[in-house]
């Protein structure tokens, strides 16, 4: 009797895409779908006609869910952060302070 060879199988394995670093989220849903939206706040300083200017850049990394993924996401990640604050300690969330109203003075350039 003849050994049998086991059947070749092709496994093609996507590394994703990078690493995305999030300093803020939203969460809105409808009633189909959930929508985590991560948002990535980077300042940059160009020099512009001489001066030196700063540009918040902005970057969002959006997920969308199903309920019951969202669901199952959350009940994992409370159990991912009960054992990282038994682990190191609690997870302090600091007090948001009140925002001050500020004015913004908005000018217009010709760059060309």
């Amino acid at each position: 009797m003849a050994e049998k060879k086991p059947e070749k199988m092709n496994v093609q394995i996507d590394p994703g895409p990078e690493v995305f670093f999030s300093d803020t989220v939203t969460v809105s849903h409808t009633q189909s779908k959930f929508v985590i939206d991560f948002v990535q706040m980077v300042p940059r300083f160009d020099y512009i006609a001489g001066r030196q200017e700063q540009t918040l850049v902005v970057k969002h990394n959006a997920v969308i869910m199903d309920p019951v993924v969202a669901k199952n996401f959350l009940n994992v990640l409370r159990e991912n952060i009960r054992k990282y604050e038994k682990q190191f300690g609690k997870i302090e969330v600091p007090k948001k302070k009140p925002q001050k109203t500020r004015k913004e003075r908005v000018e217009t350039k010709y760059i060309g």
